[in-house]
């Protein structure tokens, strides 16, 4: 009973991880307000099966950023960005956060300071491009 009770746990677990993988792959559009007003960009998020997050950062603006120390655990995701050609060097800004359905809730945080006039930390909802 005890082989079977196993068996049956890694098979579902084997079949399950794809699928709560898929919920986070995919294009979701965001944007955020700034004083030059909103400022939209696109996360394109690949997940391989064991839930490591690649993918990238777009805005005709600034081009496409890759997205760095990707990490998906269920619903949960975790990335960063570095954004060169900043006026004071690389800039770097960690994400968190959780798929809920076709909305994506991120928290972005830069590590150091801010662009002038920018929040340190700042939360967003992104939604799946359809």
């Amino acid at each position: 009973m005890t082989i079977r009770a196993l068996a049956l746990s890694i098979l579902v677990t084997v079949f399950t991880l794809p699928l709560v993988a898929q919920q986070a792959a995919g294009k979701w559009n965001a944007s955020i307000d700034t004083p030059q007003g909103p400022f939209a960009f696109v996360f394109e998020f690949i997940v391989d099966a064991a839930g490591k997050l690649t993918g990238s950062m777009q805005n005709e603006f600034i081009g496409s950023i890759p997205i760095k120390d990707g990490v998906l655990k269920g619903n949960d995701l975790s990335f960063k960005l570095t954004i060169e050609g900043a006026p004071n060097g690389p800039m770097n800004v960690s994400y968190k956060g959780t798929v809920k359905g076709d909305d994506l809730a991120l928290t972005s945080k830069f590590e150091g300071a801010p662009p002038a006039g920018q929040p340190a930390e700042r939360t967003l909802t992104a939604h799946r491009a359809k």
